[in-house]
């Protein structure tokens, strides 16, 4: 059994798109995951299984789609040893950055950096972002919520699914994928 972070895409933000994480850890219970644990309200779920992460992603996707009517709901699946070494990567915590101000934008498939780098990020400054694997890292000095850098513009730049989360649920997300 491996265990995995599972982060899910366009469900419960802004009050939309309601799915109750007790109603997500029955699923993925009844998927065969086990030592399954949520995080915050937002779609997030550490889980241990025998699925590859791709079997997995597709078979919480697939669930969501049948009990919920949520077609679109791209499941974001991630080992421990991929986000800590999302972690270590961080360019901006290099630079010693305000973690309160660093978001990560997870994609639905891998995106070569030449093509992440022409989008440029010096127009959208103060907020700034960096190529990474699977992954954009998303400074916002002005706050998340002020940004355009968000899930729909790297979504239409890059023609792949996306999520977000702050720093903190990502760290928090990869200490859970350890215990």
């Amino acid at each position: 059994m491996t265990r995995f972070a599972c982060m899910l895409r366009a469900v419960n933000v802004g009050g939309q798109r309601k799915l109750k994480m007790t109603e997500l850890q029955k699923m993925c219970v009844s998927l065969g995951c086990t030592d399954v644990e949520t995080y915050l309200q937002s779609g997030n779920v550490v889980v241990s299984s025998k699925l590859s992460p791709g079997k997995l992603g597709a078979s919480l996707s697939e669930r969501i789609g049948m009990e919920f009517g949520y077609r679109d709901v791209e499941v974001m699946v991630w080992t421990a040893a991929e986000l800590s070494a999302l972690i270590r990567a961080n360019p901006f915590m290099a630079r010693g950055c305000e973690p309160a101000k660093l978001h990560v934008t997870f994609l639905g498939k891998d995106v070569p950096v030449s093509a992440v780098q022409p989008i440029g990020s010096g127009g959208y400054l103060p907020d700034e972002f960096a190529p990474g694997t699977k992954a954009v890292y998303v400074h916002c000095p002005a706050g998340y919520g002020r940004t355009k850098l968000n899930n729909g513009f790297f979504e239409r730049k890059l023609g792949v699914s996306a999520t977000t989360r702050n720093w903190q649920t990502v760290n928090n997300l990869y200490e859970l994928t350890n215990r």
